[in-house]
């Protein structure tokens, strides 16, 4: 049962157990350490990993739609004239009390609907090269809306514009972000739309317009657009901090998950460990410490369970008492009387039944009780054990024989004490008749 109890240990709790653990601790701390630095190189380089670049160009807009155009529209007599892509010049004439000239740069090539999403746009760059005695130029982005736009009309997309200083003949950058942008006065009074609706919008810009600043005076002016540069960023830092957190919650929610469940299987096995230990400490105080059989408790409670199985079946009690065991031990020591009785008791187990018990009582006193048997038969048992411990060779004593008192009952009342009582009688009787013999107890024998 030790064993056994041992073997379970090693299995549960034991040095392989605790290694596993051990590994599997250092591999999640291992990814927790990840976590860690990958949300600090998420924070460092948002920019690298969030952002994206679209670049337009005189080489990359060839096939977009495009226009030039002027006051022309409008009664006025600027002349405008497109020289290349992404470049115009025009001349602003008098005739109309805002005269202008500009380029309109389509971002859905059919000049349709679907436009750019730029959301979560972060920059707006544009390299320009102006000639003239303008100080400032005007960006505007078109963003439609169903709710309010109209593929029909060009002016019912909401316009964003932002105005920015120039600086004639020399090629210069000009940066805005969205903060810069504001819905335009005039497209507001013109479609009084609803609230929402009059908050700058970034969701689908079909085209962006490039043209005279709001105060160009009259006479030539000439563009010449190097790149527009975009960077938009595939979600907000919003977003972005979020998804970090809820990947952080959903590692908290598996570490206390994984937490939770080690400590279940903890207390699982810390419970199977008690219940073998407590096993384990009940065996052994059932058996004795010297020879490894029965005591006289493990043998009381083992025969309660054999009469509760058996009502009806009779029980035999065999008392065994060695020979001379008080001038073995003063002769040879206790350290080999010791000896001798865990070598008879092992004899007696060998020739014995396995349904049989077999126990220690006391002293040198063994108990054998056997299970359905009748008084021959018990007879039988024991001259049998007899002459096996007469017959064993046990060193340096020399020959060792043992005296026998049987006791047969079938009664289902008869209690183990009360039959040993019996059998000890007959077992005085062998001794009175010369030792290492076998007696069965009569009602006319009388006790020591």
């Amino acid at each position: 049962m030790a064993l056994r109890i041992k073997g379970l240990q090693m299995k549960i709790g034991g040095p392989a157990g605790q290694a596993l653990r051990l590994v599997a601790n250092a591999g999640f701390e291992m990814a927790l350490l990840g976590l860690l630095l990958l949300t600090a190189a998420a924070v460092i380089w948002q920019d690298q990993i969030l952002l994206r670049t679209t670049r337009f160009t005189p080489a990359n807009t060839g096939t977009h739609s495009h226009l030039v155009f002027s006051d022309s529209d409008t009664d006025g007599h600027t002349v405008v004239r497109e020289t290349g892509p992404l470049a115009w010049t025009c001349d602003l004439r008098a005739g109309n009390a805002y005269p202008y000239c500009g380029y309109e740069l389509f971002f859905d090539r059919n000049r349709g609907v679907h436009g750019l999403d730029l959301t979560h746009i972060r920059s707006l760059a544009i390299t320009v090269m102006y000639r003239g005695q303008a100080t400032s130029l005007r960006v505007f982005l078109k963003n439609f809306d169903p709710h309010y736009s109209r593929a029909t009309d060009d002016d019912t997309p909401k316009y964003l514009g932002v105005e920015a200083d120039t600086t004639p003949g020399k090629a210069q950058r000009i940066a805005f972000v969205p903060e810069d942008f504001r819905v335009i006065d005039w497209w507001l009074r013109k479609y009084r739309l609803a609230p929402q609706f009059g908050r700058p919008q970034f969701d689908n810009i079909t085209s962006m317009i490039i043209e005279t600043g709001s105060e160009a005076p009259l006479g030539p002016h000439v563009f010449q657009i190097r790149q527009i540069e975009m960077k938009t960023a595939i979600m907000s830092e919003a977003q972005w901090y979020s998804l970090l957190l809820g990947l952080w919650i959903m590692m908290i929610v598996v570490y206390l998950g994984y937490r939770f469940g080690n400590l279940r299987r903890a207390l699982r096995e810390r419970r199977t460990l008690e219940a073998l230990a407590l096993r384990e400490a009940q065996e052994a105080a059932r058996h004795d410490h010297l020879t490894k059989i029965l005591n006289r408790r493990g043998v009381t409670e083992r025969f309660a369970e054999l009469r509760k199985d058996r009502r009806t079946t009779a029980m035999t009690v065999v008392l065994i008492d060695i020979d001379h065991f008080k001038a073995l031990n003063d002769s040879h020591g206790h350290d080999y009387g010791d000896q001798v009785l865990t070598e008879v008791a092992g004899v007696i187990g060998r020739n014995v039944r396995a349904a049989d018990l077999v126990a220690r009582w006391g002293g040198e006193e063994f108990v054998v009780v056997c299970a359905g048997i009748d008084r021959r038969g018990a007879q039988r048992v024991s001259e049998k054990i007899r002459e096996c411990i007469e017959g064993h060779d046990f060193g340096a004593c020399g020959r060792i024989t043992a005296s026998f008192g049987i006791h047969w009952s079938n009664a289902p009342e008869a209690e183990l004490p009360q039959m040993v009582a019996l059998a000890d009688v007959a077992l005085y009787a062998a001794k009175a008749g010369g030792r290492n013999c076998v007696r069965l107890h009569r009602p006319a024998m009388k006790a020591a």
